[in-house]
């Protein structure tokens, strides 16, 4: 069950509209040897890479300050070499003004992690790192970065746009839509798939070679064949007794398909017809099945109208 590993340079991260099944992908890498962070939560999500780049300032910012950032991310992740005092203040400064949607006290743990990091053991190894953010500063990094290699994992939009993660839509929406504020819907949620997709894959064109988009729901589907081509790009050549070892850490959701249990309606029909160009399954039920929970919603809201009504007529 050994894999024979094809000579790479350069880090390989990972990125995906928050949902997407990043996690899995990040497992993948890590059982294969990569090393992919020190301070990680349960997704798998690298901490480090979130307090530096997960901002806006970190995308508008210019090129030696962008290079700034990836260079203390990459000393913690090898363990190259110690931060200097300039580095440490650019850690510190990010603490002192959390990303969005993360407090004070966060990004204080995650600063005093990366310093501490920095002065560990040194990483000679393959590392990379998952992130779902990534792809936002995908362009950018792929300029700052010429061995970098990035997988981007894509899940059914219309799944998406159901979603509880709705995360990136509040952080980068407006971004990406151009709208002044942003309401979270799922028709909201869709256009925002739609538009970061439009955009990873022009990315994923210049990148060339160095780009991969692993679907999702292929994955689950059938990871004995979707698994060989990512192998292959993080260069390995696997047995089949390994493959079928990694497939063991796919778990396909429940949650696959959730979007029939929706009215079409809600969506914007153009954007539907973008997630089949990207060979997802848009079919819809000829009636659409509702949810225990669904059933449990109107139930409790037909019960508060009636006493409502009750409550009027007395």
């Amino acid at each position: 069950m050994e894999e024979v590993r094809k000579a790479q340079s350069g880090p390989v991260a990972i990125g995906g509209v928050g949902g997407s099944g990043t996690r899995v992908v990040a497992a993948i890498l890590s059982s294969l040897g990569f090393h992919i962070g020190g301070d990680l939560p349960s997704s798998l999500d690298n901490l480090w890479f979130t307090l530096l780049f997960k901002r806006p300032e970190a995308l508008d910012a210019p090129a030696d300050d962008f290079r700034a950032r990836f260079t203390v991310f990459q000393k913690v992740m090898c363990g190259t070499d110690p931060l200097t005092d300039d580095e440490i203040r650019l850690v510190r400064e990010c603490a002192a003004n959390p990303p969005p949607l993360h407090d004070p006290q966060w990004s204080l743990e995650r600063a005093d992690s990366l310093i501490r990091e920095c002065s560990g053991v040194r990483n000679n190894g393959a590392w990379g790192w998952k992130e779902p953010n990534t792809h936002v500063v995908l362009a950018r990094l792929g300029d700052t970065i010429p061995g970098l290699r990035y997988i981007h994992v894509v899940r059914n939009g219309l799944d998406i746009a159901y979603s509880w993660n709705q995360n990136q839509v509040q952080t980068w929406g407006s971004r990406f839509l151009g709208y002044d504020t942003i309401e979270v819907t799922p028709r909201v949620s869709l256009k925002y798939w739609v538009a970061v997709h439009r955009t990873v894959l022009q990315t994923g064109q210049k990148m060339g070679s160095r780009f991969l988009m692993v679907s999702y729901d292929r994955l689950c589907a059938d990871p004995l064949r979707a698994l060989p081509p990512l192998l292959n790009f993080l260069g390995f050549e696997a047995s089949p007794d390994r493959i079928a070892e990694l497939s063991a850490l796919i778990k396909p959701p429940e949650s696959i398909g959730r979007f029939k249990c929706h009215p079409r309606q809600e969506l914007d029909p153009a954007d539907i017809e973008f997630v089949e160009t990207m060979g997802f399954d848009v079919a819809w039920p000829t009636a659409v099945k509702r949810t225990a929970v669904q059933e449990t919603i109107s139930w409790v809201r037909r019960r508060i109208s009636r006493r409502l009504r009750w409550r009027a007529e007395a």
